[in-house]
């Protein structure tokens, strides 16, 4: 069989890796998250690894402090302006974690997954998480589901899908996000970055979208980001939902599949990684309705997004 998966604990959660036994091609899913940690490939004589991950020696504690990377956001991403928002004429204050006066990153990123399916052949391996959120954050009583499944696949690639089902008995606002940063062996500023774009979204100070898009094509065609400062979103061009980053070394391709029409990109001071994240809207959505989405009683969505490497000589 070309494919394995090995299911080890890891403090209260566990880790389950996914392995291409002809390529030694490995990535580490937790449990705690949903998260992918670990994107192992070869290169010449050496592995690598492309997921600018967590450090979970002592376990959780830090991941909010270190930048939640990796994190799967849900039921809203990026900030929320003073963690508040008003749905059907009600208003609610969200009581997770906050940057400044801000919420961010949602409320399910530290969820606790069970492990509901998982399987390996020649030509994949792929493990199935589910998690039932019953509405434990006062700013969003409402109850939904979500199953994620990631999978590796032959010539390097990884493909993620979220099932999100409303079990609410009422309309609820929604959206859904990841947050992985890549690293491509060596500083982000010596790789270029392509995408279609539509346009950027504005940002206040506060980094909060103004309402406004204004054009900006500036990676239109491939371009060496050498020093340009990167933390901002993008509507994407329907046509295109693919982004890719290259070096000598990889071209990293993440393509934006069902549901993710708007694209944040943040490099960090230490410009080592990239953080790539697929959004379904922009940052305050529950407030500026940028791409909005008002799930029905009962209704599902569906997110898709996948990522391949390919590694030059």
């Amino acid at each position: 069989m070309a494919f394995e998966i090995q299911v080890s604990p890891l403090f209260d959660f566990e880790k389950v890796r996914l392995i291409d036994a002809e390529t030694g091609v490995a990535i580490e899913i937790t449990t705690k998250g949903a998260l992918m940690n670990s994107w192992q490939v070869k290169h010449q004589t050496k592995t690598l690894n492309l997921i600018d991950g967590n450090d979970f020696g002592n376990g959780w504690s830090q991941f909010e402090q270190h930048g939640f990377k990796g994190a799967k956001m849900a039921p809203f991403a990026c900030r929320l302006e003073d963690g508040q928002f008003e749905q059907d004429g009600k208003k609610y204050n969200i009581d997770k974690f906050y940057l400044d006066k801000h919420a961010i990153h949602g409320i399910v990123y530290d969820a606790l997954y069970t492990i509901q399916s998982t399987q390996a052949d020649e030509h994949g391996a792929y493990v199935v998480l589910k998690y039932a959120y019953v509405g434990s954050d006062k700013g969003y009583p409402f109850h939904f589901n979500l199953q994620i499944k990631w999978h590796l696949q032959k010539n390097n690639k990884v493909s993620v899908e979220t099932l999100l089902t409303n079990h609410a008995e009422t309309t609820i606002p929604m959206m859904d996000g990841w947050h992985p940063y890549f690293t491509m062996g060596g500083l982000i500023n010596e790789c270029s970055l392509v995408f279609k774009s539509k346009g950027k979204v504005i940002f206040n100070d506060q980094l909060l979208p103004t309402g406004q898009i204004m054009e900006d094509f500036s990676f239109n065609s491939p371009t060496k980001i050498g020093t340009t400062i990167l933390d901002n979103c993008f509507l994407l061009d329907p046509s295109s939902h693919e982004c890719i980053v290259e070096n000598e070394q990889f071209k990293l391709i993440v393509q934006g599949g069902l549901n993710y029409p708007y694209l944040q990109l943040y490099i960090p001071p230490d410009r080592k990684s990239i953080a790539i994240e697929n959004l379904s809207g922009a940052p305050n959505s529950f407030n500026n309705k940028m791409g909005l989405l008002i799930m029905k009683p009962h209704e599902n969505l569906v997110f898709k997004t996948s990522y391949q490497v390919l590694i030059k000589l």
